[in-house]
């Protein structure tokens, strides 16, 4: 008896040494979970992919704007404001694009990080072009000219992402932030956004190649959303129906744009998910041009590291669809 006793003493005695030092783990383990996980905030899809793409596996970022929603229309909901005063950083494009975000950038508290990714990256932007039909004999004039590092954004062109040479400087921006937030994850960060630019160099790639047969097509948009993509792989848009998509377009306006779809032999019309298709039926009907869709935010495709990828190769995708018969 007195064995089993002193052998029961021997196995207590073992087992509890680890104990505390084991709890002490757990401890700082759930103090690193708890700083990794802090609230990212993040506006619309795309940049949440980069975002996401670069956090990789340390936390999941916050989306905003989720599903079909369009930041054109798109309004916070209170638990929205709550979850952005309460979180660690919030990352956006620029105050002249989600104007959603209002005066609540200027009233969070100051334990927030704002990153609008335009200013941190100091991206080259493009000028907004009229709603219209861009006259070929001034396509010149009426092609997106870049303008580096300006901070007056207003009459510029704000779906940045569409360049992948944006979304690297945008990659490179996210990672240097968050690192600044979240310093024990620098190398995670690193990592994943050398990960993450290498993907997209092989991307740049495949669009090229793919939309070889594209170029000279002319074609018109719903609206002005594309020049960073038609500029990166030279695509030939000769005008937009609306310059705001919510917006309706007169039937002077839809009378130029029915004309250079007859007169330039514009080979497609294209709407897109997030807005009734009514003024690309009227605009196109009567004429040979085909309608096709194009979404610059990834309406139908699920939120997550995979999406900024996919969205860009659905776009190509689409364009040789509609423009290559």
């Amino acid at each position: 008896m007195r064995f089993l006793q002193d052998r029961m003493y021997s196995l207590e005695n073992v087992m509890s040494k680890p104990v505390l030092p084991f709890l002490c783990f757990l401890i700082v383990a759930a103090s690193a979970i708890t700083a990794q996980a802090k609230d990212v905030v993040v506006t619309v899809k795309p940049l949440h992919s980069l975002v996401q793409g670069v956090m990789g596996g340390t936390a999941k970022a916050q989306l905003l704007v989720k599903g079909a929603a369009t930041p054109h229309s798109f309004a916070l909901r209170p638990s929205q404001v709550r979850l952005v005063q309460n979180a660690d950083i919030l990352f956006y494009i620029d105050e002249t694009f989600e104007t959603f975000l209002g005066n609540l950038i200027a009233s969070t508290p100051s334990g927030l990080t704002t990153v609008s990714v335009v200013e941190e990256a100091q991206l080259p932007l493009l000028d907004l072009r009229d709603g219209g039909a861009w006259e070929a004999e001034d396509h010149d004039d009426h092609k997106p000219h870049a303008h580096e590092g300006e901070h007056d954004h207003q009459g510029k062109n704000m779906h940045v992402w569409l360049d992948t040479d944006n979304a690297r400087r945008i990659i490179a921006a996210i990672a240097r932030k968050l690192s600044a937030v979240y310093p024990e994850n620098k190398e995670i960060y690193d990592e994943n956004a050398r990960r993450l630019i290498s993907r997209l160099d092989q991307l740049d790639i495949e669009i090229t190649q793919k939309l070889v047969p594209a170029k000279d097509k002319p074609f018109i948009v719903l609206h002005d959303a594309y020049p960073y993509f038609e500029e990166k792989y030279d695509l030939n848009n000769v005008g937009s129906i609306t310059l705001e998509p919510g917006m309706p377009a007169s039937m002077g306006h839809l009378r130029d744009i029915r004309q250079k779809i007859g007169d330039l032999g514009a080979v497609c019309i294209f709407r897109e998910p997030q807005f009734n298709d009514r003024l690309v039926r009227t605009a196109a009907e009567g004429s040979i041009a085909r309608t096709g869709t194009l979404d610059p935010l990834g309406a139908g495709l699920q939120e997550g590291p995979d999406l900024y990828v996919e969205l860009m190769q659905n776009l190509a995708n689409d364009f040789i669809q509609c423009l290559v018969k």
